[in-house]
């Protein structure tokens, strides 16, 4: 946590991260090179694949937000670029991820499989593709498309319209009198198909942002008919950052409560904003606004993540940017021309240039530093993590290394006496395996048993989770709450993982100690965090657990499906003419029945791999024990000259000079980031 604060008061921006991780990756090769063979303690193909993971690296944003809110034109302010179509109502079932490219790239995946891409296309024909498959139709606004293309999806074709289907559909949408509406629904039902229906809308641009790490997705509208379905949830659930979009007034949004108490996990709630737009409209109340939104929204989610921006006095700013004027600005887009004239003159009033007067007045000034900062605290985290493994392999190398040379120069003096120091470190080596054995059975009674931490953390949470199954009144919160146990099973598992680690580490301090005086033995290093990363993949694992009458809950989360749950069977053909629905009320009561099953068979699942990867710290111990006496056995066998003595000595001094100086530019790279 002291670190996480450090950071966030540095104000890194992303464009510092890129510079310091690819310096992180010239000293990783170094340490590579330096190391050579030797084991330091560190786990190398650990390391490597926490430098490949950087390499990879991305930030994924999720913005949310009701119909209407702006998404898209906050979006195309934060991106510096007006592609996203912001005069169409979105479907409800499309989501356009949005990256950086260095050349326009547009790729529509249809739930058939087509995939349809355009490159190389002008911004216009992009934005005009964009509006074409993922706006809902002016004149089907009145009836709830969603919900017929979501038939579409999970049962290929609509064959009919009767009046149980649309009974069906006004229960589901809260609409009225959709009979009235019948033609109109065979006319939108009857021209969808998977063929037309995208699933996924990926948007590549070279946007003149320094955001290329950064993937933004553009949510489906929280208040759209329907709910949040599974992929929006997906998304949300894997997301850096979650900006929530509402328009500054009304300030008390339900949507938003609902959101945050039935949608999102406990786990999503940590990397939450809410962004209040239309702040121009209502200039003058906006810093009131703002306060009082921070007041009634400051039980479930930090003052902090609330701002007040407006996206068109951001878009002024970039246009400003690039070199337009406001008059040509004004010509070219009528929408802005009000905005344009009334903070001009209140610019000159405030005696403030243009381009620093519409950054100053559209929020986002106060907003992306802060949002850049929470995005970076993990990775610059990271970034220090591995900058302290390399320093401790280093130090652990000269170590090794200045006890090579000790022996060395003691067979070099005397023979016997060399030989005699090497059975002294053999002897205390067989004495530090019984003390190893000791502190093993110790961490045994500790950690494994009916008593310990584990065991009474997963017997609170499947109490705990139980209740909360039990008194879930609808299939969001069932959903909510599944991936809060599972959260909330991983947090225990990396507490109780880290706890080990602490035990051996500091049992292993205090018999280093007294066995260096004793044996001049160095204790082997143990890459405690390599081993705790193989706790937790171990333990992860989960098995797919399949009922006769539902899906698995740990295999498929799509529980806003409910055509795939039919009171017979999920994969019966339906014969065109008759439809069976579900039960609502014996579904939902199948659902967290099993929902309860699944869960404490996972529970049961993870205390047995948890016990398993208690092993990895045996292996561990003993793998490096051997190591070291294996080497002591190599060097007494191994019969040298003064000469090669020399020349030997002389490299583990070059390479303890190249080292120190490279544990010296790590802990002055540390001190910058820290």
């Amino acid at each position: 946590m002291f670190l996480e604060q450090n950071i966030k008061k540095s104000n890194f921006k992303l464009s510092d991260y890129k510079i310091y991780k690819q310096q992180i990756f010239e000293l990783f090769e170094n340490y590579k090179n330096l190391r050579g063979e030797l084991n330091d303690g560190i786990d190398i193909k650990s390391l490597e694949n926490r430098i490949e993971n950087l390499k990879n690296n991305q930030f994924l944003i999720a913005v949310a937000g009701e119909v209407k809110a702006g998404k898209s034109t906050f979006i195309n302010s934060l991106i510096k670029e007006e592609i996203l179509p912001t005069d169409v109502l979105q479907a409800t079932n499309a989501l356009i991820e949005i990256f950086y490219s260095k050349r326009p790239y547009l790729k529509v995946t249809y739930a058939s499989g087509k995939i349809e891409i355009l490159e190389d296309s002008p911004k216009e024909v992009l934005k005009e593709k964009l509006k074409e498959i993922a706006a809902i139709p002016e004149e089907y606004r009145d009836i709830p498309v969603n919900l017929i293309d979501l038939y579409i999806l999970e049962n290929g074709e609509l064959n009919i319209i009767d009046n149980e289907f649309i009974k069906y559909l006004e229960e589901k949408s809260g609409m009225e009198n959709l009979k009235e509406l019948k033609y109109k629904l065979e006319n939108y039902a009857f021209s969808r198909s998977r063929d037309n229906i995208p699933i996924k809308i990926e948007l590549g641009y070279p946007f003149p942002w320094e955001f290329d790490e950064i993937r933004l997705v553009d949510m489906p509208g929280v208040n759209a008919v329907g709910g949040v379905h599974d992929i929006s949830f997906s998304f949300l659930d894997r997301a850096n950052a979650i900006l929530f979009i509402h328009p500054i007034k009304p300030i008390e949004s339900e949507s938003f409560k609902r959101f945050i108490s039935s949608v999102i996990t406990n786990k999503s709630k940590e990397n939450l904003f809410l962004i209040l737009t239309h702040s121009a409209v209502f200039f003058e109340e906006k810093d009131r606004l703002l306060e009082e939104a921070k007041r009634i929204y400051s039980s479930l989610i930090s003052p902090d993540r609330i701002f007040a921006v407006d996206s068109i006095l951001k878009l002024i700013y970039e246009d400003l940017e690039k070199g337009k004027t406001l008059e040509e600005i004004k010509k070219e887009q009528r929408q802005k021309r009000k905005w344009i004239v009334y903070f001009k003159d209140l610019a000159e009033e405030e005696g403030l240039d243009n381009k620093e007067a519409f950054i100053k007045y559209s929020g986002f000034e106060n907003l992306i530093p802060v949002l850049e900062n929470f995005l970076l605290s993990a990775p610059f985290s990271e970034l220090i993590n591995i900058l302290e493994l390399l320093r401790e392999g280093y130090k652990e190398q000269i170590n090794i290394h200045q006890e090579t040379i000790r022996l060395l120069e003691s067979q070099k003096r005397d023979r016997e006496e060399f030989l005699a120091e090497i059975e002294k470190r053999q002897k205390g080596l067989k004495k530090l395996e019984t003390y190893c054995y000791f502190v093993l059975e110790e961490a045994a009674t500790i950690f494994i048993g009916v008593h310990s931490p584990i065991e009474n953390s997963l017997d609170q949470l499947k109490l705990n989770y139980y209740d909360k199954f039990i008194k879930s009144t609808n299939i969001e919160e069932l959903r909510k709450y599944y991936r809060d146990a599972e959260n909330d099973l991983n947090i225990i598992v990396q507490e109780n993982i880290k706890n080990i680690s602490k035990f051996f580490k500091e049992k292993l301090e205090q018999i280093g100690e007294q066995f260096r005086e004793e044996y001049n033995i160095q204790i082997p290093k143990i890459d405690f965090s390599a081993i705790e990363e193989s706790c937790r993949k171990a333990v992860a694992k989960r098995e797919e657990i399949t009922k006769e009458v539902v899906e698995s809950i740990v295999e498929n989360w799509n529980f806003l499906k409910p055509w795939k749950w039919l009171k017979s069977s999920r994969t019966k053909k339906v014969v065109v003419g008759i439809r069976e629905f579900i039960d609502e009320e014996a579904f939902f009561k199948t659902l967290k029945n099993n929902l309860i099953e699944s869960f404490v068979d996972v529970i049961e699942k993870l205390r047995d791999q948890f016990y398993r990867a208690f092993d990895f710290y045996k292996k561990s111990i003993g793998k490096l024990l051997e190591e070291k006496r294996t080497y002591l056995e190599n060097l007494k066998n191994e019969l040298k000259t003064i000469e090669r003595i020399d020349y030997e000595i002389l490299m583990l001094e070059k390479k303890i000079a190249l080292i120190e100086k490279e544990v010296k530019i790590i802990e002055e790279f540390i001190k910058r980031l820290s």
